[in-house]
């Protein structure tokens, strides 16, 4: 199958999906509502406030995931590159609980996102700079847990010193939870992510070089330090935002990218586009399948992803060797 062929398949999955995150949850509400009188005020405003943006911040976040984890591996030619990882989502995390401990967030909700820019650009420019000088892909994973580990232990150092107000918001991100999306978090972030990951999908030529390695690229007459510095920075404003809407999610920026890579072929042009559409779709699954396995409560989706991604990662990693 090609490329437009696996779009309109995971655009047809979409569907169904999307129906189940809104119909699951701890209220129940049919879909038959709407042709039996209509559904009731408390189910309105449980479809309208609380299921409807968490569903579109969780298309969202999935899409951003997805797609970040493509350039992450077009970026460094390794399969097994992926935003969590390597420490980019970790990064990220460190810098939204700066912000929060400044209480600039409550000036301004754009701090947040800024801060998880900045700690996720830090976190790609040390992860870039130690994985541009090795090809091995050993070398570079060991690299992202450093990095992770690094901004792990920063970020629970400041929590000692955090108000328990900013320990139950901090909360929010170690799992990732998508159930406390609001409609002011779509409005302000969902626009500039759907901006950003447009962007992306315009360099999928200059990815297809990168992948290469550097040597092929710059014999093509590329500039591949500049490209991969530009393609981080925008990496790291496209986490920034996601951690923001999502929390800390792993492994949906390794299995969706690798799993449409042999299913849909390496050429980044199309593969980006299906990471984002195919991340959404995993991310919005996984988030509806919590709620499902745990009737009058949820599991959280950052488990549910590494139930998934954890022993596919394991299993690449052996297969590699």
């Amino acid at each position: 199958m090609k490329g437009k062929a696996w779009a309109r398949l995971l655009g047809l999955l979409l569907v169904p999906v999307c129906l189940l995150s809104l119909f699951s949850g701890q209220v129940p509400v049919s879909p038959l509502g709407l042709f039996q009188g209509g559904w009731s005020p408390l189910e309105v405003n449980v479809l309208w406030n609380l299921r409807l943006p968490r569903l579109l911040l969780g298309l969202g976040t999935g899409a951003a995931l997805g797609a970040s984890g493509t350039v992450l591996q077009g970026i460094f030619g390794n399969p097994l590159a992926d935003p969590g990882i390597l420490g980019v989502t970790g990064g990220a995390s460190l810098g939204a609980v700066v912000m929060l401990l400044t209480g600039l967030p409550q000036k301004s909700y754009w701090f947040l996102p800024l801060g998880a820019f900045a700690g996720a650009a830090l976190a790609s420019f040390l992860v870039g700079l130690l994985g541009s000088r090795s090809h091995d892909r050993v070398k570079l994973l060991l690299s992202g847990v450093a990095v992770s580990l690094l901004c792990g232990a920063l970020t629970a150092g400041l929590l000692s010193f955090a108000p328990d107000a900013v320990m139950r918001q901090y909360f929010f991100w170690t799992l990732g939870n998508l159930g406390v999306g609001t409609w002011l978090q779509v409005k302000l972030l969902l626009p500039v992510l759907v901006g950003v990951l447009a962007v992306l999908c315009l360099w999928g030529r200059q990815l297809n070089v990168l992948s290469l390695g550097e040597e092929q690229a710059l014999s093509l007459g590329m500039d591949a330090p500049f490209w991969r510095k530009l393609l981080l920075g925008w990496l790291a404003l496209l986490m920034g935002l996601g951690v923001c809407a999502g929390g800390n999610i792993g492994f949906v920026g390794l299995l969706v990218p690798h799993c449409l890579r042999l299913l849909a072929g390496p050429d980044h042009r199309t593969l980006l586009p299906l990471s984002a559409l195919g991340g959404g779709l995993f991310l919005v699954f996984c988030d509806s399948l919590g709620r499902l396995l745990l009737p009058g409560g949820e599991i959280r989706v950052g488990i549910i992803t590494a139930l998934f991604g954890a022993p596919y990662f394991l299993w690449l990693l052996c297969r590699k060797k």
